[in-house]
């Protein structure tokens, strides 16, 4: 089987779980004989791989932004045009005998769609987040709603990378439960380091999905019980509104803020972090759980997310609930016998949630349309 795969992102360019997500996918679509030509857009330097059965192909284009929303402050006329310029060209510059298209969320939707049709051949479409996740469900932009409709209405399969966002592209975007497969993301496992810290960890874009503000409120209440350090991680617009939330509420002596971090920071600070916390507003799935749970965090996940399914050994809070989630921190922080048994069971958890597990499950996707 051959696929034409159009993605956005491939580290070492990513800011996210999707260029995660496209990386893992694809090398372990190739160990199972997939040949797989993934196009991504044209970088600094060149992407290496190995796999045989794996070409990373660049469409040429000089300026672009891999983002899957449009950050305060990005120049939006370079970023709608980088966005449809690649579909273009993707669309006018591929070709080739493949066996289906498979497109990554509405950033190279128009791409699969104009293919399917100059090809001939079937379209999947993954869904990794939908607009109303990455607006925390508040004013979403009807133009990606309509771009993520057309892309769905338009294939012969959809994937949703959970069951919650499964619920959510049937009752929001009027796509059937059949069309729809559910396929988990999954976890490389980050490995523990020598020593624990007392440190309590978020990690993810400053935006207004990810809860962050929801993370420093639940700090104020754990500071008045605990002597920890919280870290805030990531960049994003919310930075500089989340720092001013830290002086307001007493606590900016214990916060640290990082920026945006290197592959090897995140995995130091998921190593020596004691608990982590994803307070998400809306979060399709969380590899960010998987990699903090590998690394012997004990983690506390919002109930709006997908990564819940499958990781069982975690606790769960409703993301505003910040006196729970206080709670819950509190726990973990004081009581070593609970937090060795969430950390425990939590591994006991991943040894079933591979990527290899995953391509398996995408692979008889494919067989189901060609």
């Amino acid at each position: 089987m051959k696929v034409a795969m159009i993605g956005w992102e491939y580290p070492p360019f990513k800011v996210g779980g999707l260029g995660t997500h496209c990386y893992w996918l694809t090398q372990h679509l190739a160990n199972l004989g997939v040949k797989v030509d993934f196009y991504v857009p044209k970088r600094s330097r060149a992407i290496n791989v190995k796999e045989k059965n794996l070409k990373v192909i660049e469409i040429g284009i000089t300026k672009v932004y891999p983002y899957d929303r449009v950050e305060e402050g990005a120049l939006e006329g370079d970023f709608f045009e980088s966005v449809n310029t690649y579909n273009e060209l993707c669309a006018e510059k591929i070709h080739g005998n493949y066996d289906l298209i498979h497109v990554h969320d509405w950033l190279t939707v128009k791409a699969g769609i104009n293919l399917k049709h100059k090809l001939g051949k079937p379209l999947i479409v993954t869904i990794h987040s939908t607009e109303f996740d990455r607006s925390g469900w508040l004013n979403p932009n009807e133009y990606f709603i309509n771009v993520e409709k057309e892309g769905m209405e338009r294939a012969d399969r959809v994937i949703a990378v959970s069951h919650y966002t499964k619920k959510v592209i049937v009752d929001n975007y009027g796509i059937p439960e059949d069309k729809i497969r559910v396929v988990h993301n999954a976890v490389n496992h980050v490995g523990e380091g020598k020593k624990k810290r007392k440190i309590v960890l978020f990690l993810g874009r400053l935006t207004i999905q990810k809860g962050a503000e929801f993370f420093l409120r639940a700090a104020k209440r754990v500071l008045e019980k605990e002597d920890c350090l919280f870290v805030v991680a990531g960049g994003g617009d919310m930075l500089p509104r989340l720092v001013d939330l830290s002086v307001e509420l007493g606590i900016a002596n214990r916060v640290m803020f990082t920026g945006p971090l290197t592959d090897e920071e995140v995995k130091h600070l998921y190593r020596i972090a004691s608990v982590y916390v994803m307070p998400s507003v809306s979060e399709p799935f969380g590899i960010t759980a998987l990699e903090a749970a590998s690394a012997g965090a004990a983690t506390i996940v919002s109930k709006n997310s997908g990564v819940k399914e499958i990781l069982k050994h975690c606790l769960t809070v409703d993301f505003w609930d910040t006196d729970e989630m206080a709670n819950k921190i509190i726990a973990l922080l004081r009581y070593d016998p609970l937090r060795r048994a969430i950390t425990r069971n939590a591994k006991r958890d991943l040894n079933f949630i591979t990527w290899e597990r995953t391509a398996q499950k995408t692979l008889e996707v494919y067989r189901e349309v060609v």
